[in-house]
């Protein structure tokens, strides 16, 4: 999971990130205190699966930023779960977030714990809709993912796998039998413009596919030439 927040409180950021950073499920976590930081992610806003925004940011007192920041990825047709975190408490600010586009609205002071279950449970809904579920556990063909755990088993047997490995097959596992362009993959999997090249891409795939190869689904993962990637069992 990916996970950007918006938040001008430095403090409390930082204690959110830390919250999500500890957990398993985590590929990244980036934080920005301004409406002119979430601009510099807006290029790559698609790379995150979840966005936690504060209503009012310090960088301007004569708009709540947080409202233009909802408007300005909903226009981008972009349709990731938002979460408010706000310490408006009135209904109209609440009516308000949901009518530009969020998905969730948490009064300050925050639960922490609160907010993990429910940034998990959106995740969750969202990203893994598609596929059997049985509460955290997911399923495709004999290829079982505990999101609780992280884990992935193929007939209930452990596959092992590094934290980058089981982030790329939960991409592949959440769309199975749908062409992902490499360009998506390499934007959830770094985020960094940087990074982002196809050699890189082709290496971490590979890795993934020698972990699964003792499974025989290595096959699953289907490299199609100049497009993308494949995930199927068939």
């Amino acid at each position: 999971m990916n996970i950007l927040i918006i938040e001008d409180d430095v403090f409390l950021a930082t204690k959110i990130a830390k919250t999500f950073e500890s957990k398993i499920i985590i590929n990244r976590v980036k934080i920005v205190h301004s409406y002119f930081g979430f601009l510099d992610e807006l290029s790559i806003v698609k790379s995150y699966d979840i966005i936690l925004v504060d209503l009012k940011l310090s960088d301007d007192n004569r708009e709540l930023c947080g409202y233009k920041i909802i408007r300005v990825i909903r226009e981008k047709q972009v349709h990731i779960p938002i979460v408010v975190v706000s310490g408006f408490t009135d209904i109209d600010r609440l009516r308000l977030a949901f009518e530009y586009g969020a998905n969730d609205y948490i009064t300050k002071p925050i639960r922490l714990r609160e907010l993990e279950i429910r940034v998990l449970n959106w995740f969750k809904n969202y990203y893994f809709s598609n596929i059997t579920s049985a509460g955290i556990i997911h399923f495709y063909k004999n290829l079982k993912y505990d999101l609780s755990k992280n884990e992935f088993y193929f007939n209930e047997t452990l596959i092992p796998l590094t934290k980058n490995n089981k982030y790329i097959l939960s991409l592949f596992f959440a769309k199975p039998e749908k062409l992902l362009e490499e360009s998506f993959l390499r934007e959830k999997i770094w985020g960094d413009m940087c990074m982002m090249t196809e050699r890189n891409l082709r290496v971490n795939i590979l890795r993934l596919k020698r972990a699964l190869l003792p499974f025989g689904i290595d096959t699953w993962i289907q490299n199609i030439r100049g497009e993308g990637y494949l995930f199927s069992g068939k």
